[in-house]
């Protein structure tokens, strides 16, 4: 009888290099909007995203508007090939938890737009690891269900506050 081997990159592999690989995710998706950003203002600067006194801020504004709903979608993809599995629940995870933290930093925009833009840079390597490690088969249904209700509890938190 053949036996066949389990794939090592299945939900049993070892959770440390998922949750690794996971941030690397989090880290090439800002990183490759924020190159479009550079790319577009070095191949167009005469470009109506580009003003006299703002420079090409409106290259990042569209990067923010658009781009990140971008990443959300080319996260799956992304994480499949890096080998964490299962790869749609920790993509679905993380965009849960990609919203409540931007809606956080939305809010911290006007009081404090350096930490604003920290937070938005580093929240894929907050939010991937750990939809990683919440995704893992032996993680209690009840820390799961404890980390999205306080995920959805932050966002309209957040949401309330910028209005």
């Amino acid at each position: 009888m053949i036996e066949v081997q389990p794939d090592a990159s299945l939900s049993h592999a070892k959770p440390g290099r998922r949750i690794v690989m996971a941030g690397v995710v989090g880290s090439i998706l800002p990183v490759a909007l924020l190159a479009w950003v550079a790319l577009m203002t070095r191949l167009f600067p005469d470009s109506p995203q580009c003003g006299e006194y703002t420079g090409c801020l409106g290259y990042l504004v569209q990067a923010w508007e658009v781009g990140r709903w971008v990443a959300i979608v080319l996260a799956w993809p992304l994480l499949h090939l890096l080998r964490v599995r299962p790869s749609w629940p920790v993509a679905i995870l993380a965009a849960l938890f990609l919203t409540a933290i931007w809606q956080v930093a939305e809010a911290l925009l006007l009081v404090s737009p350096a930490e604003a833009f920290a937070l938005i840079i580093f929240s894929g390597m907050i939010a991937y690891p750990a939809a990683a490690w919440l995704a893992m088969p032996r993680v209690p249904r009840k820390l799961l269900i404890l980390a999205v209700a306080s995920s959805l509890a932050l966002y309209a938190c957040a949401f309330l506050l910028t209005d």
